[in-house]
């Protein structure tokens, strides 16, 4: 399975991948192979489609979008297929029932919701900026999305966001870091664009708390690619204990950015010494279709058994919110362990059903979280 939280060289990648990013099962990637290839075969063969050239990289572009549709968003297939056939609809060459008939309903409502926007007008006298001034023109709402735009294509290649000069036509120093702080941040979150979220936020820290900023990475002791590589190992460690019960199950990961951490310590009145979550990794249990609440328990319980059997677990550092979820209906087993190797490590268990609440229902964090 594809890797979250890892550098995408988009041109890289092919339908065989993208199907792979999405898929939960691996028995179902020839399946969602196939499904795209006919999506692909739709765009570059409709008649009234412009030359073979300009269809091959209409094609490339349209999968470029999917993958971070599917990598940063987490869409599903009927979301991916959307994508594809999106430059196909909005210039009318397929009809809505032809798309419903092949590809299904959800396909084609995503399409219909996606050209109402396309051919919506935006209404000044409607639209906040989310600043002190509530008159924006459409021009404004135009380069906040194309910026937006920009920086999401910038994140996808790979490249550090402060090597690029990226177009900001309309800001200029203090003014940048306001909007970085009341727009562009809240927006890439609201997005669930996680990634991106977290290299604008340590942007905007290093240029406004600069001292903050080098005193936490100073005391971290190595750069973001030294500790994405030691959790990589870490994960793979956690991956193989998992793995060797038979159990089923999706791993994620992420570092604790600079912001979040600067954050936290403002939040809490802490030291950087009792931040315990500088890296974590994500258990979710698949294949749980079906299963009682206590089953769901008792299989969260059984992989924090194996783990406490590969790492020693710190007990005063835990968070039973399977037991007693909380108001927000969140469901998650949290532990930290003390890795000896590599330090602490956060590990969080929950099955899809609690990922699902967690990630996209009453308990998802964008509805709440927000940079303050």
């Amino acid at each position: 399975m594809i890797k979250r939280n890892e550098i995408l060289y988009l041109n890289n990648w092919n339908l065989h991948q993208l199907a792979k990013a999405v898929s939960k099962k691996s028995n179902d990637i020839k399946e969602i192979s196939s499904v795209l290839q006919e999506a692909c075969s739709w765009l570059t063969s409709a008649e009234g489609a412009q030359g073979s050239k300009v269809c091959q990289y209409l094609l490339r572009e349209c999968i470029r979008v999917a993958i971070i549709a599917v990598t940063e968003l987490s869409l599903n297939l009927a979301a991916v297929v959307a994508v594809i056939l999106a430059p196909l609809f909005l210039k009318g060459l397929v009809r809505k029932k032809a798309i419903q008939n092949y590809f299904g309903l959800e396909t084609a409502a995503i399409l219909v919701q996606l050209r109402s926007v396309y051919h919506g007008k935006f209404r000044s006298n409607t639209i906040l900026s989310g600043l002190s001034n509530p008159d924006v023109t459409l021009p404004r709402v135009v380069a906040i999305l194309l910026q937006i735009a920009d920086i999401i294509r910038i994140n996808s290649t790979g490249i550090l966001l402060e090597s690029v000069h990226l177009p900001l036509i309309y800001y200029s120093g203090t003014k940048l870091l306001l909007d970085l702080k009341r727009l562009y941040i809240p927006l890439s979150h609201r997005m669930r664009l996680y990634n991106i979220q977290a290299k604008l936020a340590d942007f905007w820290l290093k240029h406004t708390y600069t001292l903050s900023y080098y005193s936490i990475t100073a005391k971290l002791g190595m750069t973001k690619l030294q500790r994405q590589q030691k959790l990589n190992l870490i994960s793979e460690e956690v991956y193989s204990a998992v793995h060797a019960h038979g159990i089923d199950f999706i791993l994620k990961k992420r570092i604790k950015s600079v912001y979040s951490i600067w954050h936290k310590i403002e939040r809490l009145k802490v030291n950087f010494d009792q931040i315990h979550d500088l890296a974590a990794v994500r258990i979710i249990l698949t294949g749980m279709d079906g299963k009682t609440l206590q089953e769901e328990k008792i299989a969260c319980w059984k992989v924090l058994t194996i783990l406490s059997d590969l790492y020693k677990p710190i007990c005063s550092i835990m968070r039973d919110w399977i037991s007693i979820p909380r108001d927000s209906s969140y469901e998650s087993l949290h532990l930290t362990f003390e890795t000896c190797k590599y330090g602490r490590l956060e590990v969080q268990i929950r099955t899809e059903r609690m990922d699902h609440i967690a990630e996209h229902g009453e308990a998802a964090h964008w509805k709440y979280k927000y940079l303050d």
